[in-house]
């Protein structure tokens, strides 16, 4: 099975540099741009499905792609889902340096095991996105599909997959809109393909991005 795992576009929160989570924040301009240009990289891919987190930037990216691939059904799969940031959401990075410094220290040094206030922790995000990974495969051996997810929860999958560990994830980058490929093979298991691919992108829909990280 080859996975081709999509971040979403851009928001105005990202641009804000605000902790969106599960927040339902739309596409800006450049976001909708951004997952227009994603449709020429899949448009002549043998596509067998296409899923989508439930939250309205990574549906509103799938929802564009599905428009330039002849109308394939976007599949909602909430295990998708970015980590849930609880309190934190809407909030600036400066905001939560100052208001919550205890908890920054902590995902600085030893992300795994800080637990976001009011919110989900990263060990949680990666059982539950890992999960949906493997229903693919369960479900599509020997199939090309297609996932939008976020940031969070594609690089704790890229993590799963290269044996990183979620205290080392800051070594791993997710742009908006960029495209990971994975490859499952009943005698290898999983590999990584491609990786944060931005080559599809007009150097005006590039930025340099600051990650929640």
């Amino acid at each position: 099975m080859l996975l081709y795992l999509l971040r979403h576009g851009e928001t105005a929160w990202n641009a804000q540099r605000r902790i969106q989570g599960v927040s339902n924040t739309p596409l800006n301009e450049i976001g909708v741009a951004q997952a227009k240009a994603l449709i020429p990289s899949l448009k002549d891919r043998p596509l067998a499905a296409l899923y989508s987190s439930p939250l309205r930037r990574a549906r509103q990216t799938a929802e564009i792609l599905s428009g330039g691939l002849g109308g394939l059904p976007v599949i909602e799969e909430e295990r998708l889902a970015e980590l849930d940031q609880g309190d934190l959401e809407g909030m600036e990075i400066s905001a939560i340096k100052e208001r919550y410094n205890g908890f920054w220290s902590a995902w600085q040094k030893t992300p795994a095991d800080a637990l976001t206030p009011g919110g989900e922790s990263l060990p949680h995000l990666q059982e539950r996105a890992w999960a949906a990974v493997e229903s693919f495969r369960e479900r599509h051996a020997g199939e090309m599909i297609a996932a939008v997810s976020h940031n969070l929860a594609i690089t704790t999958i890229m993590c799963r997959i290269l044996g990183v560990g979620l205290n080392e994830m800051r070594c791993i980058r997710q742009h908006n809109a960029a495209i990971n490929i994975v490859e499952h093979s009943p005698g290898r298991g999983w590999s990584v393909v491609t990786m944060n691919s931005l080559m599809h992108l007009d150097p005006s829909l590039t930025s340099e991005e600051k990650p929640y990280l």
